[in-house]
């Protein structure tokens, strides 16, 4: 059966639209400007714990945030070296997230398979050492959790979920006791920064 010329332009036309609808797909969240890691990085510094407020009707920070969990997170710069993040998880719910600068997952850690409440990671790319990230305490590696990174820059996202009410405040406490920063230190972790509030159109 022969096929008609214009309907030959038609199907091939339809084929490259698609293909370019693909390739649009797939390039643009690498060519967009301003993605996931760059409009977080309003709210606070690179290698520093932001804490989000609780949820309020118009104050959201990222979409799909539910009420009833409490967040914190932060943006991971390795490019001077390895990032290590400190947490108490006190029970199964809590959970820690690792994306690429465009929301991409990588790396998860779940409150229900550590053995322990408190929690050490450390963050690197492949071309690192992970012995230098322990710094003068090299036994300490033993107790590390490594997280091997795609990216120089990412972001890492605690999600504490609420059992009541009444867990609110511990909560926050326990989320604002949360290090993340360049240095393997015993000292107390600097007080979680607070967020500049600007509602984002996108979530991770």
């Amino acid at each position: 059966m022969r096929v008609r010329l214009p309907g030959l332009y038609i199907a091939m036309a339809v084929v490259l639209a698609g293909l370019i609808h693909v390739v649009a797909v797939l390039t643009l969240p690498v060519l967009a400007p301003r993605n996931a890691y760059a409009r977080l990085a309003t709210l606070g510094p690179a290698n520093t714990i932001i804490q989000l407020p609780a949820l309020k009707p118009g104050q959201q920070v990222m979409p799909n945030l539910a009420p009833d969990v409490r967040y914190a997170m932060c943006l991971f710069d390795l490019s001077d070296g390895p990032v290590h993040l400190r947490a108490t998880i006190p029970d199964e719910l809590w959970l820690i997230a690792f994306y690429t600068p465009i929301g991409e997952n990588f790396y998860t850690v779940i409150g229900a398979d550590m053995k322990r409440e408190d929690v050490e990671l450390v963050v690197t790319t492949e071309d690192q050492s992970v012995a230098d990230a322990a710094g003068d305490a090299p036994d300490a590696l033993e107790n590390l959790i490594v997280v091997s990174s795609p990216v120089s820059k990412g972001i890492a996202l605690i999600r504490a979920p609420l059992a009541g009410p009444s867990r609110s405040l511990e909560a926050q406490r326990a989320l604002g006791a949360t290090y993340c920063g360049r240095e393997r230190t015993s000292a107390p972790p600097p007080a979680a920064a607070a967020p500049r509030l600007a509602p984002l159109s996108s979530g991770l």
